[in-house]
């Protein structure tokens, strides 16, 4: 984490978002150093929320992606494996550094209209950093019952996929 501490922002973003795009479109599972490298990118917001909505795929401004208010469909089966990339990562992280893993997690299941299991994750985020800000509000959000904008548009709303 220091080294993208020392870094501008500008350059620590690039290279957040190069390496998690690499992820995105390789078929494989990262490397522990590689999983490292995105948990450590994960724990700076502004790096973080571009990572979060860099995974629909989606080229539209960065609050409509996080809101789930695009005018094009996310690529679900994308956000899919982003979800397994961050689970494989959380499982090689400690607690100390888990709340943005979980709380990513959690925000692609309010994604994909799972309230209740988002929930679940965002909870798991509080429990190891109960301060953890992002999973506060986005916890706080689900709760009041705000639905994803994609869940409200039957060509943008997940469906399950079929299994290989």
């Amino acid at each position: 984490m220091d080294s993208i501490r020392s870094q501008t922002t500008e350059t620590s973003l690039l290279h957040g978002r190069e390496l998690w795009g690499n992820m995105l479109r390789s078929t494989d599972f990262p490397s522990d150093d590689d999983c490292q490298a995105l948990v450590a990118n994960l724990q700076f917001p502004a790096i973080r929320d571009r990572l979060i909505a860099d995974i629909p795929g989606i080229d539209e401004p960065m609050q409509h992606i996080l809101f789930a208010q695009t005018t094009e469909a996310p690529k679900w089966s994308r956000i899919e494996w982003a979800q397994r990339l961050l689970l494989h990562a959380y499982t090689r992280t400690s607690a100390e550094h888990a709340a943005p893993v979980l709380t990513a997690i959690g925000y692609i299941n309010w994604w994909e209209g799972k309230g209740s299991k988002a929930h679940q994750f965002l909870q798991l985020a509080l429990d190891t950093d109960p301060g953890y800000r992002l999973a506060r509000l986005s916890d706080q959000m689900i709760g009041s019952g705000i639905v994803a904008g994609w869940n409200m548009n039957k060509n943008t709303a997940y469906k399950a996929l079929p299994f290989d």
